[in-house]
């Protein structure tokens, strides 16, 4: 199971520092390519549309330059001008002016016709409702009477403009051929008499589309991009590669900058738009484009189709590489794995084969050295045990010693009492309790009144070893005698005190214990003598000593009394216990002990 979650981890890691990458890499290169692609085809078509905008404003012009033949010669008595001003006199009569005249309109409408490709016809008002031409594909008719084509609202302007692309008509006009009906859209043109705005006739010159989506075809690289030229009241001009489709997006152009590019997305058409302005005093026309996303990101597509293909192809690989890898990494893991199984059974007898130089190899060379290094600890242990009970019996027979001493001294101290030698008996009874309270080693923790006990039996002793000049004074407070403190604690410090202290020039010595607890949150525990005291550098020394850890006290050799009482509440007490010392100017000795009385020793041995 392990090896197989290693195996299981380990293709993981691989697919993820392969894939994630790879993935990462496609995502942003995919995304930087849409970019590109969409700048690139954004410029390209403006530069398009420039290019175009100035071919279908030179086409424009010149049908708009070929309108204007009608003013050629103004003061030249058969020109067309001429002609229009004296047909559309009120006297005049139309049908001698159409009899005498025909054929010289004719013969300007026609120079008009072919100074223009893609011209289909002209149509020429003279006057209102008055005299009518119209020269179609080379069939020239006239008519007398007839009701205006021109449109209501824009009679009486003088301004030209461009009517949108519709199918060409008759103009009322017969054919004794039929002419075929063609898609094209209209320059129109008032004819004024110069200088004034008034309109004398109306001249009008249909263009046939197919001229002008020539222009526009070569404005479209793709079947899939599309162009509209549109006037400002939304009319087509031309198209290329509609098919009638919404034109949802007309309004904001047309109410838009002369020039721009816009993002648009609805039910019809989800891209980008480009569009721009060609403008005269005859027409206010708007080139329009449209890239669609699905051919913009065409070659990101393609680019995307191919990172998929080599990642999965990635991913194939690293699956058969990381099973490969992960074969051959995880069995010696699994025979380790049996090793160990051996050894929580409990068979240390067991050395596992190393091969190679490889972390494996390393972590079974580990295992062998700590292997052996837990046999020797367990034959150590083993023999410490063994040693340990010897001990044990040694010390049980080493008790019978003290018992025997004990029985001794309590039988020399009844014949003292026969003997009338009370002073001895009581003596002998320090000794034995001394003797009794050491002996006593299942407890460690004992009342503070049986520890007082103790150090009065040592001093009784003292005190006749220094024929009575030893003065003792107690001052202990009764709540005290029951609080638990560990064994041995008063005994090592009044020791000092004969050991170190004592003067015996003086004459007589003093020491004095006191204990309070009336606070309720410390036991304060104090041993003042009237000893020699120590010197300023032996005092710093003893002070440094309290300072040390617990493991440095257990190595202290020197002031073996002060350090082993420190050591022992400290260990009992943790760091919460106090213990200081001082030595007056004038002589003596004073250690005074902290205890948190909140700590509790119950329990504890």
């Amino acid at each position: 199971m392990f090896a197989t979650s290693i195996r299981r981890k380990l293709m993981a890691l691989l697919l993820a520092v392969t894939v994630i990458p790879i993935t990462i890499s496609m995502i942003i290169s995919n995304f930087y390519i849409k970019n590109q692609v969409t700048e690139q085809a954004i410029h390209e078509s403006q530069k398009l549309l420039s290019l175009g905008k100035n071919n279908i404003s030179s086409y424009m012009d010149k049908i708009n330059e070929s309108s204007l033949d009608v003013y050629n010669n103004l003061n030249a008595s058969n020109s067309l001008f001429a002609l229009i001003d004296r047909g559309q006199s009120a006297n005049t009569d139309a049908a001698d002016f159409d009899l005498k005249n025909n054929m010289l309109v004719y013969t300007h409408i026609l120079n008009i016709y072919q100074s223009a490709k893609g011209i289909h016809q002209i149509y020429l008002e003279i006057g209102s409702d008055k005299l009518s031409y119209l020269l179609s594909r080379g069939f020239f008719r006239s008519g007398i009477g007839l009701a205006s084509e021109w449109p209501e609202g824009r009679k009486g302007n003088p301004a030209p403009f461009v009517q949108a692309t519709h199918n060409s008509v008759n103009y009322k006009l017969d054919w004794s051929k039929s002419v075929k009906k063609v898609s094209v859209f209209t320059l129109k043109r008032p004819i004024i008499r110069t200088p004034s705005n008034d309109v004398i006739g109306y001249l009008a010159i249909d263009v046939q589309s197919a001229e002008l989506n020539k222009v526009c075809k070569q404005l479209t690289l793709s079947d899939q991009e599309k162009l509209y030229i549109i006037d400002r009241d939304k009319n087509v001009i031309c198209s290329e590669n509609s098919s009638g489709e919404s034109m949802a997006w007309a309004d904001k152009v047309a109410a838009g900058e002369e020039s721009g590019v816009m993002k648009w997305k609805d039910s019809t058409f989800s891209g980008i738009v480009i569009y721009d302005t060609i403008s005269a005093n005859y027409m206010d026309w708007i080139v329009v484009k449209q890239l669609p996303y699905s051919y913009l990101y065409e070659s990101a597509n393609a680019i995307r189709t191919i990172n998929t293909t080599i990642i999965i192809l990635f991913m194939a690989l690293v699956v058969i590489a990381s099973i490969f890898v992960s074969y051959h990494f995880t069995n010696p893991i699994k025979r380790l794995i049996g090793h160990i199984n051996q050894v929580q059974a409990g068979n240390f007898n067991i050395v596992v084969p190393v091969q190679g130089r490889d972390e494996v190899a390393i972590l079974a060379r580990r295992f062998n050295t700590m292997l052996q290094t837990i046999k020797d600890l367990i034959n150590r242990e083993y023999r410490l045990e063994i040693a340990n009970k010897t001990n044990q019996l040694k010390a049980m027979q080493a008790q019978i010693n003290p018992h025997f001493l004990y029985n001794a001294l309590q039988s020399i101290g009844t014949l003292a009492l026969q003997a009338q030698a009370p002073k001895v008996y009581s003596l002998i009874t320090a000794i034995a309790k001394m003797m009794r309270y050491n002996m006593n080693t299942s407890e460690a923790i004992v009342p503070f009144s049986l520890e007082l006990g103790h150090a009065k039996a040592y001093l009784e002793l003292q005190k006749q070893r220094f024929n009575d000049q030893l003065t003792v004074e107690y001052a202990i407070d009764p709540n005290s005698q029951a609080i638990l403190v560990p064994k041995m604690l008063l005994q090592p410090l009044i020791e000092n005190y004969f050991k170190h202290g004592y003067e015996k020039a003086d004459g007589s010595g003093f020491i004095r214990i006191s204990a309070d607890a009336t606070g309720g949150e410390w036991l304060i525990i104090q041993i003042e003598d009237n000893g020699s005291g120590v010197s300023a550098d032996k005092l710093q020394e003893l002070r440094r000593l309290l300072q040390r850890s617990t493991a440095v006290l257990l190595e202290e050799q020197h002031h073996i009394g002060i350090s082993n009482v420190w050591m022992r509440l400290k260990l009992y007490y943790d760091e919460e216990p106090e213990m200081s010392v001082d030595s007056p100017p004038s002589g003596g000795f004073i250690v005074t002990i902290r205890i948190p009385l909140h700590y509790g020793l119950e329990g504890r041995t």
